[in-house]
């Protein structure tokens, strides 16, 4: 099931999710550090230069920039005027936390309730990376990769709220894992400024 989402006019978000949630993720972009560039980055670098696609870090020598819990490049610092509240991150043709941030958790079955405060041009998704092992082979397969979030970003700074399931996607012999791994995905040619991004999952009444 896609999510649904609407614009919130409060300015800030509330922290305390309602009675019977639990908070999974609480993504403010408020601290950052500078480490070492990697060879793979180095290498993806070269590339997207070459092939004009914008970097999807800032760097300063040796270094590049990263929202703290993060292992790969989280976009880049916005400040001042241009953030939502502190700071937040600017993501272009980025793929962000599927290793580390968002890995193993997301769990099949449950509700999760998202907030998340968005600005810039194109869309922003929350997609999930579905696999499952063969029973009995004991062999892999990936069944797909379904947006749990999926929203048009405005202009201006806006506060999206919304409700998602990962979707049921089957395959005969074939079990999920207890939780899948998602990222934020922002495609290219959007550019998508993030902030507060929380996510609770909804303990089930059953």
């Amino acid at each position: 099931m896609l999510a649904t989402s609407f614009i919130s006019c409060v300015i800030g978000l509330a922290v305390v999710g309602a009675e019977g949630e639990t908070l999974v993720v609480h993504d403010d972009y408020e601290q950052w550090e500078w480490r070492p560039i990697e060879f793979n980055q180095r290498r993806d670098g070269r590339k997207r230069m070459k092939e004009g696609r914008p970097l999807s870090f800032e760097y300063r020598g040796p270094l590049f920039r990263i929202a703290k819990g993060f292992l790969l490049p989280t976009g880049r610092m916005l400040e001042g005027p241009d953030a939502f509240k502190g700071r937040s991150a600017q993501l272009e043709d980025i793929e962000v936390g599927l290793h580390g941030r968002y890995s193993s958790l997301i769990r099949p079955g449950s509700s999760y309730r998202y907030e998340v405060a968005l600005k810039g041009k194109g869309s922003f998704h929350f997609r999930a990376w579905i696999g499952a092992k063969h029973a009995t082979t004991g062999d892999f397969r990936w069944l797909g990769f379904p947006n749990l979030i999926k929203i048009q970003v405005a202009e201006q700074w806006q506060v999206y709220q919304g409700t998602f399931q990962v979707p049921v996607l089957k395959s005969p012999g074939f079990q999920l894992p207890e939780k899948v791994s998602a990222a934020i995905v922002v495609e290219p040619g959007a550019r998508i400024g993030v902030d507060e991004f929380r996510l609770w999952e909804i303990k089930s009444s059953r």
